[in-house]
């Protein structure tokens, strides 16, 4: 594969990319999307119930046309049928909490110089109990949307079977497990993470009807071990969290909790050859803004991790540009 190479022209274009997804983050904490919900409206309608400026409503309404998420004719707007599905908060396909993630992140990247200097990551905002809840529950709905795009992928790759129990580290929302669960009626899981993530997980188990069948443990996964055994394990998108010194532990501990002949799931972003890290390699600043220790690794490094624990590489998928799948059978 040639190596992606970039022209000046290409970064100029890059310079000014972030405009549309913060126009459409901003729009959407201003209401917009939910006042224009339900078909086209007079833009006077849609001022009137934003309490703003007429010009100013126009303006940004045209914008959000510009940016494909609403639609015009004359001076009506409507949002188009992707917005009105994922972006009106009535919507019961709601998905735009994630942009509230995204533009929170976005704040922290324009500390880069700063944790250049320092080496230190960001730190976070001081929240009392409530307001930590409150973002607890977005960040793990952001969680949830963003991986129920690869649930379908992940049961297709997964050597899962009825009546096996998996255990799911850092399980965040538990997405994979409930979906594994609603799929495979004798399925059982075990999902692991921290304490403030059981509440709001165990409330999506059971909305879904699986909260029978899904464990959920409090712990902390860079040190606690595994109450097994288990059929297998998966660890997606957590290694990225940790040092490499950090996941080899991690993996040994998991391993350690797997019966004979079970297997273990690492969905991670993995960067290519140093001569071509490709585009995953963008998420190690994110790593350098948010982490103490956490990196990006390369497929080599994960699949050594696993065959140093005697498991044997089964499969290894590409999700997409970005992710890919790695599956490791335990000798025995």
């Amino acid at each position: 594969m040639a190596k992606r190479k970039i022209s000046f022209d290409d970064i100029l274009d890059m310079s000014w990319s972030w405009r549309v997804p913060v126009l459409i983050a901003k729009a959407h904490d201003a209401s917009v999307f939910d006042v224009a919900e339900g078909g086209w409206k007079d833009c006077a309608e849609i001022a009137e119930k934003l309490e703003a400026d007429l010009r100013v409503t126009r303006l940004l309404l045209l914008g959000l046309c510009g940016a494909g998420v609403m639609e015009k004719s004359g001076d009506k707007f409507r949002n188009t049928e992707m917005t009105e599905r994922y972006l009106v908060k009535s919507s019961p396909d709601y998905r735009g909490h994630v942009l509230g993630l995204s533009t929170r992140q976005m704040k922290n990247w324009l500390l880069i110089p700063e944790v250049l200097k320092t080496g230190k990551p960001i730190a976070k905002p001081k929240m009392g109990p409530e307001e930590e809840s409150a973002w607890t529950e977005v960040f793990l709905l952001s969680m949830k949307a963003l991986s129920e795009r690869s649930v379908d992928q992940l049961f297709n790759i997964l050597p899962l079977e009825d009546g096996m129990r998996l255990l799911d580290v850092g399980s965040g929302p538990a997405t994979y497990l409930i979906e594994f669960a609603k799929r495979l009626p004798h399925f059982k899981g075990v999902a692991f993470d921290r304490p403030t993530s059981d509440p709001v997980s165990e409330r999506f188990a059971i909305e879904a009807g699986v909260s029978d069948r899904i464990k959920f443990v409090a712990g902390d996964f860079t040190k606690d071990t595994f109450d097994g055994p288990f059929d297998g394990a998966l660890l997606s998108n957590i290694i990225h969290i940790v040092s490499a010194d950090e996941a080899r532990d991690l993996i040994s501990r998991v391993a350690s909790s797997i019966c004979p002949g079970g297997f273990i799931a690492i969905s991670e972003m993995a960067v290519g050859p140093d001569d071509d890290p490709g585009i995953s390699s963008v998420f190690a600043v994110q790593m350098m803004l948010g982490t103490k220790t956490g990196g990006v690794y390369t497929r080599e490094e994960m699949t050594g991790w696993l065959e140093s624990e005697s498991f044997v590489i089964e499969s290894v998928t590409v999700l997409n540009e970005r992710s890919e799948v790695i599956v490791g059978r335990k000798k025995g």
